[in-house]
């Protein structure tokens, strides 16, 4: 809840204060999966939001069947980061149970510049959603949902998002 604070256009010496009303520990998370395809290149993002609540694997676990293998009708590439949730049992079950459907690689430690999600994130976060101070978590739900909805339908930015990321895709 608390606000990312950037600069702004705010005449000099008089600093905006952002003062969060709502309780600081309330949270959105939002576990996002980008896909691009082999044959046309065009890309999609699939997401899923949880209020109040910190993806762990089993949630992850549940998004990927639900929300990402459920929409795929090839066999799947999957590359994530080293994140805990990605390693517990109820992934590496899941993992176990759809190969060789699902084939799951990982991106070196501590290179998110390579991930395109982490390119999302920062565009959502130090872009659009900079100096955002939400009332109560439902405002905070309703804009996340905005802008992931807007970056959703927006192909030419979702390329970028692949694009930012160093690999050759």
């Amino acid at each position: 809840m608390a606000p990312l604070i950037r600069t702004s256009l705010a005449p000099t010496a008089r600093t905006p204060v952002l003062r969060p009303r709502a309780k600081h520990r309330q949270k959105v998370s939002v576990a996002a999966a980008l896909f691009r395809s082999a044959a046309t290149g065009r890309a999609r993002l699939v997401h899923e939001t949880f209020v109040d609540q910190y993806v762990d694997d089993f949630l992850y676990a549940q998004f990927l069947r639900e929300r990402v293998l459920r929409r795929a009708r090839r066999p799947l590439i999957l590359l994530q980061d080293g994140a805990p949730l990605h390693h517990g049992q109820w992934t590496q079950d899941l993992v176990e149970d759809l190969s060789p459907r699902l084939s799951v690689y990982e991106f070196p430690p501590y290179a998110p510049e390579l991930n395109p999600v982490e390119q999302l994130w920062t565009w959502a976060k130090n872009q659009e959603l900079a100096n955002f101070v939400p009332v109560d978590l439902d405002q905070l739900l309703i804009a996340t949902e905005h802008v992931v909805g807007v970056a959703e339908h927006d192909q030419h930015r979702l390329q970028t998002f692949f694009d930012a990321a160093a690999l050759p895709w």
